[in-house]
């Protein structure tokens, strides 16, 4: 990472940590601070004397913070912070596209996948399982005997375990809770409306006026972490819909190839090409995504692969694709094919017919 990024990432990391503890300045805090002191500085903009002046900065969208060269790591209209919701949805997508996945929400998910990869198991079947419970709706929020069917039906219980751990328990909190009526995980009431997790995407998909309260009796009650239900059930759920479409036009689906390699394979004739779902609420931090990936990563694009992005991104950003097309960089869209969810029928007409 450079100095910019590496800015970024002391800030959110800390921002992140300070809530445990309010009375101590997180150590990553106070260095992304001197680092974006820096940064200021070198640009000519305002330098803030106290972390309060910073916290106000880090509320206005980035490219009013007045340093050059962010914008190519960091959406221009988005905050590091939001009041009532805390780190942004944009800052979690930060850490997920420079960080270790060890370091970001998805964590769990990625134990999983190293887990099933190692290669003395291979467990392509239980990956494929696995990825496909946490992208249906009726399983983001569950009771415990339904989370124990799932996560015991495993025979190494190392990998059962790894499962529970995509899980919260809320049993104390659901009253306080209504069930999203597009994702199914758990609306809570914040600034005079009822939001599912921080970027709430799902308020442009669903109905928002009637909501479900849950009804698990007096069993215990666990729901999706919000990285998982971020980064795993909402992209899934687009996943599972268009695998399911395709099956019925006729194609050959395979769910999760190479445990993990692609997202869908599709086949027809005997030819065959590769799906990559991913799901940025930004263009710019997709193509930002590929931008920064070696040669090496990107070269398993370069054949027959198209990357794919869910149809609700336009909603928010129309012509999300061509957007983060043109904010490729020379060498990456050579091997980089974006396209919306809703485009996919007609290119693989294109491609295996």
């Amino acid at each position: 990472m450079n100095k910019i990024q590496n800015m970024l990432y002391y800030l959110i990391i800390g921002l992140q940590k300070w809530p445990n503890n309010y009375a101590q300045i997180p150590d990553e805090l106070h260095k992304g601070m001197l680092m974006f002191i820096q940064e200021v500085a070198r640009s000519g903009g305002e330098i803030p004397a106290e972390l309060h002046k910073l916290l106000q900065i880090l509320h206005k969208p980035s490219n009013e913070w007045g340093i050059q060269g962010l914008i190519e790591y960091y959406p221009g209209e988005a905050p590091v912070i939001e009041e009532f919701i805390g780190i942004t949805p944009d800052a979690e997508d930060f850490i997920n596209t420079y960080i270790s996945p060890n370091e970001a929400q998805q964590r769990n998910m990625y134990a999983i996948l190293q887990f099933c990869r190692d290669e003395s198991r291979k467990l392509q079947t239980e990956y494929a399982q696995i990825r496909t419970f946490l992208s249906h709706s009726q399983n983001a929020v569950l009771s415990s005997f339904q989370l124990a069917q799932f996560v015991e039906s495993f025979r190494d219980r190392e990998l059962s375990t790894l499962v529970r751990q995509c899980y919260e328990e809320v049993t104390t909190l659901l009253v306080n809770f209504r069930k999203c009526p597009y994702c199914g995980w758990t609306l809570e009431y914040k600034n005079d409306r009822w939001r599912c997790n921080k970027e709430n995407i799902c308020y442009a998909l669903a109905d928002f006026e009637m909501f479900e309260q849950f009804d698990f009796e007096n069993n215990r009650v666990y729901r999706l972490l919000p990285g998982i239900q971020r980064y795993v059930l909402l992209p899934g759920m687009s996943e599972m819909k268009l695998a399911d479409f395709l099956k019925r036009k006729g194609y050959g689906v395979e769910l999760f190839p190479n445990i993990d390699e692609y997202d869908l394979a599709v086949s027809l004739n005997n030819n065959k090409i590769f799906l990559d779902v991913k799901d940025f609420k930004d263009p710019r931090t997709l193509a930002n995504f590929f931008n920064q990936k070696s040669l090496t990563y990107l070269d398993k694009y370069g054949h027959q692969v198209y990357v794919v992005v869910p149809e609700y991104r336009n909603i928010l950003f129309p012509s999300y694709g061509k957007r983060a097309s043109v904010l490729l960089k020379e060498d990456t869209e050579k091997f980089i094919n974006i396209i919306m969810e809703n485009e996919v029928d007609k290119m693989l007409k294109r491609v295996l017919l």
